[in-house]
């Protein structure tokens, strides 16, 4: 008011504060040489009078308007006030859960108040720029509701599933691993073992019980410059178990490898008609499993919560699968089984006798090139 006063411009004292500024902006344009544009659409005014009406905001014809800088702030004027009388109407805390409607993110958004911006926005556990205009929320669930535990869940799982980047995590988070940690690559007596195993191994059961007590042997099937882990016997809910989750740390973060073992002497074709046998579509099936439960689960896998207090940090649904069986045949149509395997699933077929190449070789540039992705 006082700069309009000395401009000699007259400002209404009702008038909101962002269209005051935007009027004077506008009143001082040609010495404060700023480039405002003058032009503006009817659909434009049309979506100020639809959002005025819906807040019993009385907003100036069109033609008094004169430039679009008036009318954009006639417009946050009017979403202010919707956003707050949906404040007063809903009353949100934190730690509520809210259920809204946004179209950029799909037809419903979850999310649990971690805290309400100056200009009402809701703000969501979770970072990563989550949260809704209060106005759009249809539902509002307290802690003390009976279906919360639920809704929690649900919108822990919606911040974990659009997680930017969730590789890159914390030493808090990577402590949790500490137990499983690989020094090194295999030692001698390691590779022994793995060899004596697969000498009279009939099935799976051996296979994993060398690669439990030689965790080494598994580590460097995957690169993990900054460190490795093998974790056995992996529980992902109540139904489904992974033989071995692997982990390496690079610099693009903490990188997650779901392993299957088969039985040694099975075969990953068929001999008459060269397809992929029932062994091998069992395997793929099972890995499919554990990424739909993922997906369904991505927050709480990744807790300290689970795996008995243990959890999985920075591991994704879309997380590559690795299926170890079989031994090197040239009858069985393996290369091709493998790659096509690849190409539609993102799951590595590789057989027993690969991974004894791996550890066998001495030279760590040579064995790095024999690991997963190289």
């Amino acid at each position: 008011m006082a700069v309009a006063k000395a401009q000699g411009f007259p400002l209404e004292p009702a008038m909101p504060a962002r269209v005051a500024a935007a009027e004077l902006r506008v009143h001082l344009r040609v010495p404060l040489e700023l480039a405002l544009a003058k032009d503006f659409g009817s659909a434009e005014y049309e979506t100020l009078l639809d959002l005025a009406a819906r807040t019993n905001l009385t907003v100036p014809d069109e033609h008094e308007l004169g430039f679009r800088e008036v009318l954009n702030a006639w417009l946050r004027v009017a979403r202010d006030r919707e956003s707050a009388e949906a404040l007063r109407r809903l009353q949100p805390v934190v730690a509520d859960v809210v259920i809204a409607r946004d179209r950029g993110r799909g037809p419903e958004v979850y999310g649990e108040v971690s805290s309400i911006s100056a200009n009402g926005r809701l703000n969501f556990r979770g970072g990563h720029g989550l949260g809704t205009s209060p106005h759009r929320v249809t539902r509002i669930i307290r802690p003390s509701e009976g279906d919360y535990p639920e809704q929690l869940r649900q919108a822990r799982e919606y911040a974990a599933a659009i997680h930017s980047n969730p590789h890159q995590i914390t030493q808090v988070d990577e402590a949790q691993l500490a137990p499983w940690l690989v020094g090194g690559p295999a030692t001698p007596a390691a590779v022994e073992a793995l060899r004596n195993a697969l000498e009279t191994a009939e099935d799976e059961r051996a296979m994993q019980q060398v690669l439990e007590k030689h965790p080494a042997l598994l580590g460097g099937a995957v690169v993990g410059n900054h460190g490795t882990w093998v974790r056995p016997q992996v529980q992902f809910g109540n139904n489904y178990m992974a033989d071995f989750l692997i982990a390496g740390q690079t610099s693009l973060g903490m990188r997650w490898v779901l392993v299957e073992l088969e039985s040694p002497v099975s075969r990953m074709s068929n001999p008459g008609n060269r397809r992929a046998t029932m062994t091998l579509r069992h395997a793929v099936d099972q890995i499919e499993d554990w990424r739909r439960w993922l997906s369904s689960n991505l927050h709480y896998a990744r807790s300290a919560r689970a795996n008995n207090g243990l959890g999985l940090p920075g591991i994704t649904a879309e997380a590559p699968g690795l299926i170890i069986m079989a031994r090197e045949d040239a009858d069985d149509a393996a290369a091709e089984i493998r790659e096509l395997t690849q190409r539609r699933t993102q799951i590595m077929v590789r057989t027993y006798d690969w991974l004894m190449r791996l550890n066998e070789e001495p030279d760590p540039i040579r064995r790095s090139a024999l690991a997963l992705g190289n």
